[in-house]
């Protein structure tokens, strides 16, 4: 076994209750997802949930950080005695190795109890949050349409007293937007890491489910966009104005993920960002029966490998490179000659929604093209004099 084997890695999330949820925001691209045994409100079995953690152990390099990303859904729903067990099985299969945790949260479910097992475990806690009260509220409700920001709160405030390391993940949609600034300061003020996530949906054909199959290897109809999707500008006017609050007030104290991912590229270094880097597949998403799919926004039918009680994880996501190279193989031949195209890489192939015809056919461009550009170049001319790279 070489080095490079040693320390190989994947990012698999896993979904332990599904897509179950206390809340309905209404941009959610995951409610009603998975197939089969994997839809309702049910538990992950112990028998998957064993054979989840052997074989993510198996399949990292020796000297490879292990990362167990609980997802959902709502994950705490799975509630406390079914992370213990986690716990347990990851001790008796890890024999010593580097092992993290890390789980997305609403955070209107935490305890005490919840913020003291994350402390004790060492998790690392993502916790949504769109901004300000009227901000977050307006699409962050619950399964009665009530609010949640006061709850939400109630738990950042829980992850405070009891020390649990987190950052925050902010969607950037159709209301928020407009207020880059805002959503800034309010996040500053208790967070360290920042995640801003472009919320880019269109609408299903058949009225089935909430969002549409994204565009990809089975899938190239015509689309209608969800009213909550950001414009595309609109997303880098904001991406802008991050960069500009950040660099007035927190270089080298606050870390925002598209910043660091950009600086990544910049400087040929792994950008750790999948969006923006030039392949993916290598980040798959495991339901609470077992199923294998080959991302988080390809969690349909068309797009499911396996089950790993039938078949080794490994083995199903050495298929995932067709996948993964997808995003390459079809990148519109504008990208090719695009001043950032090495910073941006095409963006998400879900977000290619906007057909042109061209010399070789037609092609589908990324439709955050215009907010992308506007930001890289912005990017690229304001970061040589705030940082020496």
């Amino acid at each position: 076994m070489n080095n490079q084997d040693d320390l190989r890695h994947y990012a698999i999330e896993v979904k332990p209750i599904g897509a179950v949820c206390n809340l309905r925001c209404e941009y959610c691209y995951y409610l009603g997802k998975g197939s089969g045994n994997a839809a309702g409100h049910s538990l992950m079995t112990d028998e998957v949930l064993e054979t989840y953690i052997r074989q993510v152990i198996d399949i990292h390099g020796q000297y490879a950080e292990i990362e167990f990303a609980w997802h959902g859904g709502e994950p705490t729903m799975a509630s406390i005695p079914f992370f213990e067990r986690a716990m347990a099985l990851q001790q008796k299969y890890g024999e010593g190795r580097r092992m993290l945790n890390t789980l997305q949260t609403n955070g209107t479910l935490l305890t005490d109890d919840w913020c003291k097992f994350f402390r004790d475990h060492n998790f690392r806690i993502g916790l949504s949050i769109d901004g300000p009260e009227h901000l977050h509220n307006i699409y962050r409700k619950d399964a009665h349409g009530e609010e949640t920001f006061s709850r939400t709160m109630h738990g950042l405030e829980l992850l405070l007293k009891h020390g649990v390391e987190f950052n925050t993940l902010t969607t950037v949609n159709a209301a928020n937007a407009i207020h880059a600034a805002q959503v800034y300061h309010f996040l500053r003020e208790f967070s360290n890491y920042m995640q801003f996530l472009p919320v880019v949906e269109s609408l299903p054909h058949n009225g089935n489910g909430n969002v549409a199959l994204p565009p990809g290897i089975y899938s190239n109809q015509p689309r209608n966009l969800a009213p909550f999707t950001v414009p595309a500008e609109a997303y880098g006017k904001f991406l802008c104005t991050i960069l500009d609050e950040w660099s007035r007030h927190d270089v080298g104290r606050k870390f925002v993920q598209v910043i660091e991912a950009a600086i990544g590229n910049l400087t040929r270094r792994p950008a750790g960002l999948c969006v923006h880097e030039a392949v993916c597949g290598h980040c798959g998403v495991i339901e609470k029966n077992g199923d294998l799919y080959r991302c988080d926004r390809y969690v349909f039918p068309e797009y499911r490998v396996g089950n790993i009680l039938k078949a080794p994880l490994y083995d199903m996501m050495e298929t995932n490179r067709k996948f993964g190279e997808y995003k390459l193989d079809s990148l519109p031949s504008v990208c090719l000659h695009c001043d950032v195209a090495d910073l941006c890489f095409g963006g998400c192939p879900k977000d290619r929604l906007d057909e042109r015809m061209t010399l070789n056919g037609p092609e589908r461009r990324n439709y955050l093209c215009p907010g992308y550009h506007m930001f890289f170049n912005y990017f690229k001319q304001r970061i040589p004099k705030i940082i020496k790279l």
